[in-house]
């Protein structure tokens, strides 16, 4: 009974022991830190055994000083690259100055915790944003560099990361970004990059929370508008589509890809009632129109898609879309008579009437884009009996 007491008594000195002697690991390694020539090895060996103990690893010491080692190792560079006759790497310096945010943000998280008496004393935050103040800017200055090096992924990462610690530099207490100019292009130049990069998850991640903040918020909007598209997530991009119509009536793309998304669905009437919607703010954009005279080709309503076309042509008279799609309403009609094996020598007339008129609209919209016309074309000079125009069509492809 008294060997298992004295195990047990053993087991309680331990416990707290142990967790001292993880706090010492970190005191030590700050210590190192202070050193002329710091062993960067041992101190994050430190560190390492501090973050996977339980206690200290919810120290917000613990990450203080793992950000202190990234700011170190960044001003370290700093000077080399800006001493005379030393030799220093940009690259390295950058990684450092990027990295140290990461540490810092964990350690704020943790010390934002209200203590036993309910109230929050954060103890590193002065000291983190002293050194954030001098620091913030050059992680603007680590995404230019990635940027300009094609590397998305990291200027993402090092704008989104300057970002954070403007958030970090705010008073105590608040924590939500202010709308200015500083931020507004931080926002664009994070989604930016990280769209250029074709990083779509995170384009959606980012676009959650700085979309409202970026510059150019028309553009940024097609950006994760494009890639919730890009993953096949039309649920996603639903809300997106539409708020972007509303807050930019002007843009075609937000009503094109929400009347693309509802004509692919049959719903032919919510794409004309967006369509008509749009051209409220723009009545003599001939984009908007081709896109309502589409909805009614899509529905094979003829007689509307020819009117708006026609409508099209009187405004811009070379729009290749109204000419290439009222050639194929006219055509699609003919085809559609000859279809019927009822057909009548009646039907036949009307069907070479729509191949008349159908000829000179493709035939305009074929000097426009002659790869994508020829073939229809050249089956309504077939049609027409233009032998030669028809063998000259195809001697021109040759």
């Amino acid at each position: 009974m008294k060997k298992i007491f004295g195990y047990v008594a053993t087991l309680c000195l331990l416990a707290p022991l142990s967790g001292w002697a993880q706090r010492t690991h970190v005191r030590a390694a700050e210590r190192l830190l202070q050193a002329e020539q710091p062993n960067y090895s041992e101190i994050r060996r430190l560190l390492g055994l501090a973050e996977a103990h339980e206690e200290t690893k919810a120290d917000p010491y613990t990450y203080y000083i793992r950000g202190l080692v990234d700011h170190q190792l960044y001003k370290a560079e700093y000077r080399k690259l800006t001493t005379p006759g030393i030799p220093g790497d940009t690259a390295t310096m950058f990684r450092h100055v990027v990295d140290e945010l990461p540490a810092w943000l964990r350690a704020d998280s943790l010390d934002q915790r209200p203590n036993a008496q309910g109230r929050v004393q954060p103890r590193f935050l002065k000291r983190i944003q002293d050194f954030l103040k001098e620091d913030a800017p050059k992680m603007y200055d680590a995404g230019l560099f990635y940027l300009d090096h094609k590397d998305y992924a990291r200027a993402s990462r090092a704008f989104d990361y300057a970002l954070q610690a403007q958030r970090l530099l705010l008073p105590v207490g608040e924590r939500v970004l202010k709308a200015d100019s500083t931020t507004a292009n931080l926002a664009y130049y994070t989604l930016v990059s990280a769209y250029t990069g074709k990083l779509y998850p995170e384009v959606i991640r980012l676009g959650k929370e700085y979309r409202d903040l970026s510059a150019n918020q028309n553009e940024v909007y097609q950006f994760i508008t494009r890639s919730h598209l890009a993953q096949q997530d039309t649920l996603g991009a639903l809300p997106l589509l539409e708020e972007g119509a509303r807050r930019f009536p002007k843009t075609t793309f937000f009503f094109g890809k929400l009347i693309a998304i509802h004509q692919a669905q049959g719903n032919y009437k919510a794409a004309v009632a967006l369509i008509d919607e749009a051209i409220k703010a723009a009545p003599t954009n001939p984009n908007l129109l081709v896109l309502r005279g589409n909805v009614y080709f899509m529905a094979q309503d003829w007689v509307h898609a020819t009117e708006v076309y026609k409508q099209v042509l009187k405004l811009s008279p070379d729009n290749y879309d109204a000419l290439f799609n009222l050639g194929q309403v006219y055509y699609n009609q003919a085809v559609s008579l000859l279809a019927n094996p009822l057909a009548t020598k009646l039907d036949e007339h009307k069907a070479k009437d729509y191949f008349r008129q159908s000829l000179p609209h493709l035939e305009a919209a074929y000097k426009r884009s002659p790869d994508q016309v020829r073939e229809l074309l050249g089956n309504v000079y077939y049609r027409l009996g233009l032998e030669q125009r028809y063998a000259e069509l195809h001697q021109e492809k040759q």
